[in-house]
């Protein structure tokens, strides 16, 4: 496809209201894509719990709103390991997946976009 094409495809899709295709980018067990400007959706990516085993626990580390780089975002415990997920943005906390909390034992039959943990208003 020629660049002419390409932005044209883009700039369609961008008009469309369509949903972003779910490329994210991933670093230390998260990934994290922009899903409107200034806006950036985390979760966690498939290489975190295949390495912690089953999960049998997840919290949010803080109840704070506010993320710098590389704070604390996720505690998880597996049948293998316990780790903490950091931010890979900084920025606002403007919605968090409660509901994914409760549903740690099914993380590996889910969809890796539906693992999404908060949305960022960055900074």
């Amino acid at each position: 496809m020629s660049f002419w094409s390409q932005l044209i495809t883009s700039i369609k899709h961008l008009f469309s209201g369509k949903q972003a295709k779910f490329e994210p980018q991933e670093k230390d067990g998260v990934w994290y894509q922009e899903t409107k400007p200034g806006i950036v959706r985390i979760g966690i990516a498939d290489q975190a719990y295949e390495d912690l085993g089953e999960i049998t626990f997840m919290d949010f580390s803080s109840p704070d709103n506010e993320l710098a780089l590389g704070d604390d975002l996720l505690e998880m415990e597996g049948a293998k390991a316990v780790e903490t997920l950091k931010s890979p943005v900084k920025g606002t906390i403007i919605a968090r997946n409660n509901d994914l909390l409760k549903q740690s034992d099914e993380l590996a039959s889910h969809p890796t976009q539906n693992n999404w943990l908060v949305d960022v208003k960055v900074a």
